[in-house]
């Protein structure tokens, strides 16, 4: 007797070799001191930075300044320093293996190109949503009593800044990765990185044209802010997630070109 296959055998060939690979990459982050070593000084740092701007909040209240800003709104703030360990890290742990030589390994080991960069996409971007999901929640009680009554929110406001942070976090790991293929050496990827996030915004608020201050607010830092705060202009936290998914998919996307042309 016959068996029905509900499952396309093209994608039961892609899921098998995938959740494979994805194993293995699990396993190469958490053997890698440097990696786990980066994501614990990120997290210490935006817990420290959160309690410090906590206070500084207070002590601003305090002498008569209007500084009061959510408690969770002050942690995603801090991330501006804390996303460059996490990156580092991303980009480790691919250029890592460029500089090791181990990529032939991998790539002999996982010929399929796709599946490869698929298995680091879903280690990394799982990751980032994790830790922004939890770390925003866990700051966030240092920063609160640091800044005490100037630092007060609501559940929204938590709500809304660990999915922004978490959701950030995640494409941000995902653009590293495009970058880290691009340049196949961890400063080249670091650099691209934070003259994406950081140095450009600040260059273009510099150009006094319209059409220049418009494009400053699609850039991927801009639209995590407006998606953390739950801001509607110039646009929502929907249309955030949308142009962050478009920056990822543009890197990721161009490094998974580079590497077939590559490192076929």
């Amino acid at each position: 007797m016959k068996t029905l296959d509900l499952v396309p055998e093209r994608q039961v060939s892609s899921v098998g070799p995938l959740l494979a690979a994805t194993r293995a990459e699990i396993t190469k982050f958490r053997g890698s001191r440097s990696l786990t070593g980066l994501y614990a000084a990120g997290i210490l740092a935006t817990i420290a930075l959160g309690w410090l701007l906590g206070a500084s909040a207070k002590a601003s209240g305090d002498n008569g300044f209007d500084t009061a800003m959510p408690a969770p709104l002050l942690v995603f703030a801090t991330l501006q320093f804390g996303q460059l360990f996490f990156a580092a890290a991303a980009a480790l742990h691919m250029t890592g293996e460029y500089s090791s030589g181990t990529i032939t390994s991998t790539l002999q080991a996982v010929p399929r190109r796709g599946i490869m960069v698929g298995s680091k996409a879903v280690v990394l971007g799982a990751l980032g949503m994790a830790t922004g999901l939890v770390l925003i929640p866990v700051a966030t009680i240092p920063t609160a009593l640091g800044a005490g009554q100037y630092g007060q929110f609501a559940f929204a406001d938590l709500f809304s800044a660990s999915m922004g942070a978490g959701t950030y976090l995640a494409l941000l790991n995902l653009m590293v990765l495009g970058l880290g293929l691009l340049c196949r050496n961890s400063a080249g990827a670091l650099v691209s990185l934070i003259a994406l996030v950081l140095g450009l915004p600040q260059i273009l608020q510099l150009i006094p044209m319209d059409w220049v201050q418009t494009l400053i607010q699609y850039l991927p830092s801009n639209a995590a802010t407006f998606m953390a705060t739950g801001a509607t202009e110039p646009y929502g936290p929907a249309m955030a997630f949308v142009i962050l998914i478009a920056w990822s998919a543009a890197l990721l996307g161009a490094g998974t070109v580079a590497l077939k042309k590559r490192d076929a």
